[in-house]
């Protein structure tokens, strides 16, 4: 019967085996340009130790001296965030203030919820104005911002100039990453 046949003129059964076999239409573009999805791509900015960058930032004297920072209330103060050198002199968190007073020549400083919340937000929009599509990360002291960057060729170049011109920014606030 020519009312049991396919489009192709072949028998159900013979439909049924095609469509089982995966056979794919021939693509008809109609003038129109096949849709590519751009590659993801994302640039990130770790700032570790958030605390101690938030605070040397705006302190250039004490940029090259081993540093602390102190959270809590006196007499149970301890280390929450501390620079590479003040590591490099066997410093650790969670350090107490007497353990950080044996220490020759450190810095002590008192957090700053506030300074980091200025730094955090330097950083977003030092960020933003690579991409509007931007996502920050805090933990344990440390910020990681993930700036997607797809399509963004055009306006900044290619990836790694980008990321080099990103760094200048972010060294110019004061934060060295």
């Amino acid at each position: 019967a020519a009312g049991d046949r396919d489009r192709g003129g072949r028998q159900p059964a013979q439909a049924a085996a095609a469509r089982n076999d995966c056979e794919l239409a021939e693509p008809n573009h109609l003038g129109r340009s096949t849709m590519t999805m751009p590659a993801e791509l994302y640039a990130c900015l770790y700032v570790r130790e958030l605390p101690a960058q938030a605070l040397l930032r705006l302190r250039p004297e004490l940029q090259d001296k081993p540093c602390v920072v102190m959270e809590g209330e006196p007499p149970l103060q301890q280390v929450c965030s501390l620079t590479r050198k003040a590591r490099i002199l066997g410093m650790a968190h969670g350090m107490t203030l007497v353990e950080v007073d044996t220490f020759a020549a450190v810095a002590v400083l008192p957090r700053s919820y506030k300074e980091e919340a200025a730094a955090k937000a330097a950083l977003l929009e030092c960020s933003s104005a690579f991409s509007p599509r931007v996502e920050d990360k805090c933990a344990h002291g440390a910020l990681v911002c993930i700036t997607d960057i797809p399509g963004t060729g055009r306006l900044f170049g290619s990836p790694d100039l980008m990321a080099g011109n990103f760094l200048t920014r972010v060294r110019a606030l004061g934060i060295p990453a």
